[in-house]
């Protein structure tokens, strides 16, 4: 797919966030070209990709891609202190670990930047 291509939520089939959620603060610096590329926001191209997401309202929404259910909603604000919203509906995700959403969160922000 185009760099040039801007991912919409009618893109992909997906869920809201459910009503059982965490929050915590994620302080991560991203200049202004990787805000830009994170605002293009992200189409799996193979099956092993697992995750889509989309930029709204200055928030960046991350599915997983083969269920289309919400896990992570980023929240960016100022001075790098962005706000994540974290699926806790153990139906739908397992992972009860802010330190592991941490990480998993930092690692795809890496990688779409």
């Amino acid at each position: 797919m185009s760099r040039d291509y801007i991912v919409t939520k009618e893109d992909w089939d997906t869920s809201p966030m459910p009503e059982k959620f965490d929050n915590f603060k994620l302080k991560k610096q991203f200049n202004k070209e990787e805000m830009e590329n994170l605002k293009r926001g992200h189409i799996p191209d193979e099956m092993e990709d697992r995750w889509f997401c989309y930029f709204e309202d200055n928030k960046l929404y991350i599915y997983r891609s083969w269920s289309g259910i919400c896990i992570y909603i980023v929240e960016f604000g100022r001075f790098n202190k962005h706000k994540v919203t974290v699926n806790r509906d153990e139906n739908q995700y397992a992972c009860t670990d802010i330190d592991e959403d941490i990480e998993q969160l930092n690692s795809l922000l890496d990688c779409w930047k």
